[in-house]
């Protein structure tokens, strides 16, 4: 697939500066300064909030849903958003029903082309899948993603300038988790901003920082 530069009307237009990552846990000072011989301390939970990509980048969020039931139900959904959170494309999809792992690959693919066919600047591309995002990094080499998928993926990253992979919890993953349920009632792509009304609710909820609660499992 051939790379292609961006029209004008899709270029960044960003302002202020780029957020620390607000889903990785931080322990107080007290605990981090606990002896070796101490037991690892857990977290019963943590606060979760998308941050929004450096000025000048862009950032895919992207997600997979699939029903387990028997009604053969799958979905997939993603939004590209600029440092100040605007939502500039969005899909929703349903698609065939495969594995988890298959669906997230093919939301992340087809939130990258047309990504691409608009902007070929700086790119954060962040799903829920913790397993893909760790492929996709070299931190993981079992996959549910077949080679070719894989390759794909990568194909498409490496036409930017620049781009990261990271991984966020679901809680996280708002915009693209309500764009999968969208896909059911009101599958389409959107440009400019004009998207559902719950998932521009969702969307303003991260551009003023809103947290949502991930409980853990005590260990």
């Amino acid at each position: 697939m051939a790379c292609l530069a961006p029209p004008a009307s899709f270029a960044p237009f960003c302002r202020g500066p780029f957020a620390s990552p607000a889903n990785l846990y931080r322990p107080p000072a007290s605990i981090a300064s606990l002896s070796p011989s101490s037991p690892p301390f857990y977290p019963s939970r943590v606060m979760v909030r998308w941050e929004a990509p450096p000025a000048g980048w862009l950032k895919l969020n992207f997600d997979g849903s699939v029903y387990n039931d028997g009604s053969g139900r799958a979905s997939i959904g993603g939004a590209i958003r600029d440092c100040n959170g605007r939502v500039l494309v969005a899909f929703a999809e349903p698609t065939e029903h495969s594995t988890v792992g298959i669906v997230e690959a093919r939301a992340l693919i087809r939130g990258l082309r047309p990504a691409l066919s608009r902007f070929r600047g700086r790119l954060v591309a962040e799903g829920d899948d913790l397993m893909l995002v760790e492929l996709l990094t070299g931190e993981e080499t079992q996959t549910r993603v077949p080679q070719a998928m894989q390759d794909e993926i990568l194909m498409l990253l490496g036409c930017f300038a620049a781009y990261k992979v990271q991984h966020i919890f679901r809680e996280g993953n708002q915009v693209a988790h309500v764009l999968c349920k969208e896909a059911y009632q009101r599958p389409g792509v959107w440009a400019g901003g004009i998207v559902s009304h719950a998932v521009w609710e969702k969307a303003q909820d991260d551009v003023h920082g809103v947290a949502h609660e991930r409980l853990f499992k005590k260990k």
